[in-house]
């Protein structure tokens, strides 16, 4: 193992030798594109302004593959580069190294994305996006290349198996008793949480939960929505992301802190909360404003 960690620290050393200001600003900004408040806006403009249902499965994804990263970081306990060369650090990151989530997630969200629309150009994009950002995460320092290797081989597993679910399973909420969907929602949560727990893995647990329900709440008559023009799908996504600037921003500052009471409870509130605004009451929203459609369950 330490033969495999002098690799990989010669390997970015050697990275690094090409670097500049203007590399270091741009690999930073390409990072930013694997944060969980770049892929909280994505999911919002895929579902509110492209396809509802598209932006509901690769968030989905996203969640469980956050889920299954942390898990399995936390038996492999890996350290990160920078803590065995401080020096080679240009950029923050917390936690063990190895699976990266920057490379497994962008592997799952741009996958699955390019999976389900296929366009070439939209296919070119999503394999330089996975690539740019698995190598700016060993160009800042905090990630090993396996860090980064093991990532995708994660998001390829975790592709793979979503995509024999969703082929399998249609997202058809009508057809099971209600009583049965209410207790299925609400004991997942408490389910993964036994199985483990951390602030991570409270928040997309909790978003994961607020999507299910916010579904639930379409159910009865909404299929989902079409989007309007691309004007109405702008001021749709300005309005979206209002409310989601009030819940993951505002209850943030007033909401228990990491460290005081009731922290968890309240971080698990304020993503359910955001889960339930992105998958049900902002899209409910933009049809009542008539700046989408409903569309209405098959008979």
């Amino acid at each position: 193992m330490d033969a495999i960690f002098q690799w990989g620290l010669n390997f970015i050393i050697m990275i690094q030798q090409i670097d500049t200001p203007l590399l270091d600003s741009f690999f930073r900004a390409i990072t930013l594109l694997g944060d969980e408040l770049f892929y909280l806006l994505l999911f919002s403009f895929l579902l509110w302004c492209v396809d509802f249902y598209l932006g509901i499965r690769v968030g989905i994804i996203f969640l469980l593959s956050v889920y299954v990263n942390t898990g399995v970081k936390e038996i492999f306990q890996q350290p990160r580069p920078f803590d065995i060369l401080p020096e080679i650090q240009k950029a923050y990151a917390s936690g063990y190294g190895f699976p990266s989530g920057h490379a497994q997630s962008s592997l799952v969200v741009w996958g699955s994305i390019a999976y389900w629309k296929k366009q070439t150009w939209i296919r070119n994009l999503s394999v330089l996006l996975i690539l740019l950002i698995g190598f700016s995460r060993i160009y800042l320092g905090v990630h090993f290349p396996t860090d980064i290797l093991g990532g995708w081989l994660f998001g390829g597993l975790i592709l793979c198996l979503s995509y024999f679910i969703f082929l399998k399973i249609k997202l058809d909420f009508i057809q099971r008793n209600m009583i049965f969907k209410i207790i299925g929602i609400t004991l997942l949560p408490v389910i993964l949480l036994q199985i483990q727990s951390s602030p991570d893995i409270i928040s997309s647990v909790a978003a994961l939960t607020g999507i299910g329900y916010g579904l639930l709440f379409f159910s009865s008559s909404i299929e989902g929505i079409r989007p309007g023009n691309w004007l109405q799908r702008l001021i749709s996504f300005l309005v979206g992301v209002i409310g989601i600037g009030i819940l993951y921003l505002g209850l943030k500052l007033i909401l228990p802190s990491e460290g005081q009471s009731f922290y968890q409870l309240s971080r698990f509130f304020r993503y359910l909360l955001l889960g339930i605004w992105i998958s049900f009451v902002a899209p409910w929203l933009f049809i009542r404003m008539g700046l989408a459609r409903q569309v209405e369950k098959k008979p």
